[in-house]
């Protein structure tokens, strides 16, 4: 989209925003789910992408304990200076709460940046690197490194693997000699104890020259995205922000880890700030942390967070997206979940984009069926196993570009097709073209939690991120939905309204932007 296309368009979206939130006297008062999408929308709208090595500069820190794919439960405190180089420290963790410390991840080393083919306005990152430690936090966490090398590195010597002492498992001056490669095995003994250029160091013993599974831990550095984000509270004003450093997604399988290239995101980091005003094209911003971790983060010693309680999957209501969520293979999309208690009916509507920003609509599904509540994950603590039946989905092209793009007629429903009024999907028994098949099951995790505002937050299991059936359940996340509605009685009503009206209706349809569509597996992307 062009600087002049998005200035007016986030100038519009601004007044929108104004009007519904400000003169609901004269329109009628909003529904909470309105509520929540109009502030979502205003805030992805008014969004800066400024990706450079100036705006990076600074520590990013998470937001709060992450799951990632495994599972494994992460705290992330990231430091570049202007001049490129950076320091990386992982806390990795035995528990979903990250209140039980496993071992510390911390990498030195230099980025480069160029423009990215993959995202708009993100960067790829060159990331090259010196030197990688681990610290094992307690004495199970070094079994398992002595394990886990020996298995990686068959025939290597190496000192005994304690607690709380650093050791070195990649030295990039190895590399340079030809006897070790980052990203290939290869296993000769490393004699110098000390990380390049970090002689404040303690002394490390146990090293190897061999990261085995822990290659891919850092490969996030090779997409990476800066935004300045407005803040709610300040919704007067889209100058006070909060800045989001969005770096690239973990392969859902541990395997593909090693030369996989990100084309999404993980949950973002937080750039640490007491308050700081950034200049960026002749505009002013005032930065402010929302982030509730302290400082504790950016040590050596992974800080121990209070344990959360798991709560019970009470799904029943609406829940929405509190943000334009970006998926693998540029798929930009907007998500309203409603689950019925008396009958364990579900509806997901599914608006997809054109853009990371979620303003120019392509197509909408709706997807509707039965769900079972299986019981406890016996991966995951405070997750629960999740079965959707899918039996209707409805598809609605908002673009005649669309119809003939995703070459619907005579593969995807019956009839002849039309913009703007959806298509029922089961009479052809889904579209294989998109990968939707009809009946079928998804079967998914959920949880429940609350977040420090106090909001209810739903959490559906991760997708694979090549889009293909997945023969387990997830082991991590996608972004969180908020919850916007109360329970939903199901009546008779409810039922003819979806059966006359199933699509999820309503909303600015804009157009005039040149699509690109990239055909994927729809049905994977669902929940």
């Amino acid at each position: 989209m062009c600087s002049c296309k998005k200035g007016l368009l986030a100038m519009f979206t601004t007044w929108i925003f104004l009007v519904l939130v400000y003169e609901t006297d004269a329109m009628g008062e909003l529904t909470k789910c309105e509520k929540v999408e109009t502030v979502a929308a205003w805030r992805d709208h008014n969004t800066v992408v400024v990706t450079s090595l100036k705006t990076l500069s600074g520590t990013w820190i998470s937001e709060g304990c992450e799951t990632r794919p495994g599972p494994e439960y992460v705290l992330r405190a990231y430091t570049f200076n202007p001049e490129g180089t950076y320091n990386l420290i992982q806390h990795h963790y035995w528990d979903d709460s990250c209140s039980s410390p496993k071992l510390t991840v911390i990498s030195h080393g230099r980025l480069n940046l160029r423009n990215s083919l993959v995202q708009p306005e993100a960067s790829n990152g060159l990331a090259k690197p010196t030197n990688i430690t681990v610290i094992p936090q307690d004495s199970a966490a070094a079994e398992e490194l002595i394990k886990l090398v020996s298995q990686e590195c068959p025939g290597q010597y190496w000192k005994s693997w304690r607690r709380n002492v650093e050791h070195l498992v990649y030295d990039h001056r190895q590399e340079r000699r030809g006897t070790f490669n980052l990203w290939s095995h290869s296993y000769q003994a490393i004699t110098n104890h000390h990380p390049l250029n970090k002689p404040e160091f303690p002394q490390i013993s146990g090293d190897v020259s061999c990261l085995g599974s822990l290659k891919w831990a850092f490969n996030e550095l090779k997409l990476l995205k800066i935004q300045f984000r407005p803040l709610y509270n300040s919704r007067k004003s889209s100058k006070i922000v909060e800045m989001e450093l969005l770096l690239g997604d973990i392969h859902s399988n541990k395997k593909r880890r090693e030369f996989y290239s990100p084309t999404s995101f993980q949950p973002p980091l937080f750039k640490q700030t007491k308050g700081e005003n950034i200049t960026v094209a002749k505009h002013q911003f005032l930065v402010k942390n929302p982030n509730t971790l302290t400082n504790l983060i950016t040590s050596q010693s992974p800080p121990h967070l209070i344990e959360k309680p798991h709560l019970p999957p009470y799904i029943w209501g609406d829940w929405v997206s509190t943000r334009c969520e970006v998926r693998p293979l540029d798929v930009y999309l907007l998500r309203h979940f409603t689950f019925h208690e008396e009958d364990h009916r579900w509806v997901g509507h599914h608006k997809f984009f054109s853009d990371p920003f979620c303003t120019y609509p392509k197509f909408i599904i709706t997807a509707t069926g039965h769900f079972t509540l299986v019981g406890p994950s016996e991966t995951m603590k405070g997750v629960s196993d999740i079965d959707f039946q899918i039996e209707r989905a409805t598809l609605t092209a908002l673009d005649h570009r669309i119809i003939t793009e995703m070459r619907l007629p005579g593969l995807c429903g019956l009839g002849e097709w039309k913009v703007n009024v959806p298509k029922e999907l089961a009479t052809t028994n889904g579209c294989i073209s998109l990968g939707v098949f009809i009946p079928s099951v998804r079967f998914d995790v959920v949880k429940v939690e609350m977040d420090y505002k106090g909001a209810w937050l739903l959490f559906l299991g991760q997708a694979d991120t090549n889009n293909l059936p997945q023969d387990e359940r997830p082991t991590a996340f996608q972004l969180p939905m908020v919850k916007c509605g109360e329970k939903v009685s199901f009546t008779e009503d409810l039922r003819e309204r979806l059966g006359r009206e199933f699509y999820f209706g309503g909303g600015n349809r804009l157009g005039g932007c040149c699509i690109v569509f990239v055909v994927v597996r729809l049905l994977f992307l669902f929940l």
